[in-house]
Formats: C-alpha cells, structure tokens, sequence
C-alpha cells in the first residue's frame, strides 16, 4: 500500500516514508535469495517532489537490481547487505550513497557497462544529478549527487 497516493500533496513527498515503503515492495516483488538485506537510512525531514522522486526510485530500482543480480554469487551468505543514504549536502542539493557488500567490480573503468547503462545516465540527467562510481574495499558504491528541487516543477 502506497501511502503517497492518499496525499493531495504531490510536492512535499516524505522521502524516508516513500523509500522504506518502496523497499518493503520490493522485497514483495522481487524474488530477493533469502541473505539480502536492504539498509535504508534517509534524513527525516527531506521531502522532495514527485518528478524527483520518481526517476530517483528507478535509479535505486536499477542498481539495486544489478546488485541483486550480479554482487552476490553466494546467495546463501547470511550478510549480504544493499544499504541506501540520502541526506541533503547544502543548498538545495542532496546526497544518495547505495552499496552494497558483495563482490565489486573487477574494472571500475568500466562503469558504463556496469551501470546497467544507459537508463541509470538517462534518469540521472533527468534529474539534473551526477553520479558516480566509489572506490571501496568490497562491494559496488554508487554515490549520486541531485538537486532537491526542480526548477521545471509540475503546478
């Protein structure tokens, strides 16, 4: 049940409410191996527009679908985590790191390959965001950069 559908309000859009929802749906939907755990931390008061929101869920979507799909070869391990921060970085601009703990990327130089592609840039220039891969020890981490309001907002 989505709670966002209920509010008139499609401008201020809770977005700690709406990604927690959206991972519990996602579990519900995805047939998620028995180890995978999503971590969700978003700052409490950032609320955000629907045209943000949208091509932000797809995004998560994507990436933690190839997360899913490719970073954990041992489905049965009981720590296999995808752990998602959004928190605003100053004006007007906020923060989503997504990682996850399995394998990585052998080569991070290829990162258009990895990146599922052309849906991740597409959704990104969208939003008016940069993304980008991070380093890390183990695992994939995507860190994505966004405006927290469009400047082209729906009325």
């Amino acid at each position: 049940e989505i709670k966002t559908y209920n509010s008139q309000d499609f401008k201020n859009i809770n977005l700690k409410d709406y990604m927690l929802d959206h991972d519990e749906q996602m579990m519900n939907v995805v047939d998620l191996p028995k180890g995978i755990k999503f971590e969700t931390s978003v700052d409490e008061n950032l609320e955000l527009s629907i045209e943000v929101i949208t091509p932000l869920l797809l995004i998560i979507d994507e990436i933690t679908i190839n997360a899913i799909k490719h970073a954990f070869p041992d489905k049965t391990s009981p720590n296999n985590k995808i752990t998602k921060t959004v928190r605003c970085i100053g004006n007007n601009t906020a923060e989503m790191i997504i990682k996850d703990n399995g394998v990585g990327i052998k080569d991070s130089s290829d990162i258009n390959q990895n990146l599922g592609c052309e849906i991740i840039k597409s959704l990104t220039k969208q939003l008016g965001g940069k993304i980008s891969l991070i380093t890390q020890e183990t695992g994939t981490a995507y860190k994505l950069v966004f405006p927290i309001e469009m400047e082209h907002t729906i009325e």
